[in-house]
């Protein structure tokens, strides 16, 4: 099962879908989203060996890296581990440290998750120095001493 979840980090603010999978041991994040996002990440002191479900070594290879976020469930917080890794399509996986936290309210068979553990939303914990402007408002216009040009297009008639 799939569900919306939204990510807050100090630079982005975005939605991705992320698997629902009991069985897998951790909670997962592709690699380059977290780095696309900001998020900080860290370094495991060792490497740890990662299969797929179907027993195969994950393409990565090893897992290296690992970043804490903020894990918001409806109103519930709570902070958990995400590990780095190849997850090919996926954007993130809710392992069974999700569930076990947060134990869900699931209908399997209809795919539908209680709407009171909605919304999903995962905090970078340096998200609160994230600055948005509303589309509304705009950025003051820079002086002309301010501007800067990075390219100048001219174009000269061609004379007969």
């Amino acid at each position: 099962m799939t569900l919306r979840f939204y990510t807050h980090s100090s630079r982005k603010r975005t939605e991705g879908i992320a698997l629902l999978d009991s069985g897998a041991t951790e909670n997962f994040m592709s690699l380059e989203y977290a780095k696309w996002l900001g998020l900080p990440i860290k370094q495991l002191p060792k490497p740890r060996t990662l299969l797929n479900v179907d027993g195969t070594l994950n393409k990565q290879g090893k897992l290296e890296y690992y970043a804490d976020l903020q894990v918001q469930t409806g109103s519930q917080r709570q902070n958990m581990r995400f590990f780095l890794s190849n997850l090919g399509k996926q954007k993130a996986i809710l392992g069974y440290p999700w569930f076990a936290a947060v134990q869900p309210k699931i209908d399997w068979a209809k795919g539908w998750i209680d709407t009171l553990q909605l919304p999903i939303v995962l905090h970078a914990h340096d998200a609160h120095r994230a600055r948005f402007l509303p589309r509304s408002v705009q950025p003051k216009p820079l002086k002309d001493e301010e501007t800067l040009l990075i390219g100048r297009i001219s174009w000269t008639p061609e004379i007969r």
